[in-house]
């Protein structure tokens, strides 16, 4: 009796181990969250628009240091009626020297972009107030076309690597009231 008591053990195990196998085969799968959909579009504009609040804050604070650490180290800046200033170190050095002596308020608007892998352009316009520290008067205005060439970094940030930007108006006269809407 020995050997029927074996089998009956093992035909029970074999027929609850099937039951157990379809059952689980027929258990509903586990339910997955959907994945939210990104759009690249607004998640460059948002990133694009944190940099320029970022920029827009170091300089009107006339912070060089501020305004150096959103450049690529090998970036470009090339302004008019001047030679381009090549490197992070080098836009640190001019910025501070633009901040010595008069208070920055700048105002950018942006008129185009677009984004290609890890490269955005930018194109916009600018106006730019210089106030003297010392009496607060105004010392400069300047109002211009400025354009931008910005990589993304390993982290997913971006930061400027080419800047140019030209004024509308001749060196020394003071840009044109915009026109009025109508």
């Amino acid at each position: 009796m020995g050997d029927r008591g074996t089998l009956r053990r093992i035909s029970a195990t074999l027929v609850l181990s099937a039951v157990l196998v379809l059952a689980a085969g027929c258990a509903a799968p586990p339910v997955e969250e959907p994945t939210p959909e990104v759009d690249p579009v607004a998640e460059n504009e948002a990133a694009l628009n944190e940099l320029l609040a970022k920029y827009l804050q170091a300089v009107n604070r006339g912070d060089a240091d501020g305004l150096a650490v959103l450049y690529t180290e090998d970036a470009v800046r090339i302004n008019a009626n001047s030679r381009p200033i090549e490197g992070r170190d080098a836009i640190r050095l001019f910025a501070a020297a633009d901040y010595a002596d008069n208070d920055w308020d700048i105002q950018l608007h942006v008129d185009e972009s677009d984004y290609s892998g890890n490269m955005a352009f930018v194109r916009g316009t600018y106006a730019i107030t210089l106030s003297s520290k010392e009496d607060g008067s105004v010392v400069y205005q300047e109002a211009g076309k400025w354009m931008d060439l910005m990589r993304r970094g390993e982290d997913g940030s971006w930061l400027i690597a080419r800047e140019m930007s030209n004024r509308d108006h001749p060196p020394g006269e003071a840009p044109e009231a915009p026109a009025e809407e109508g």
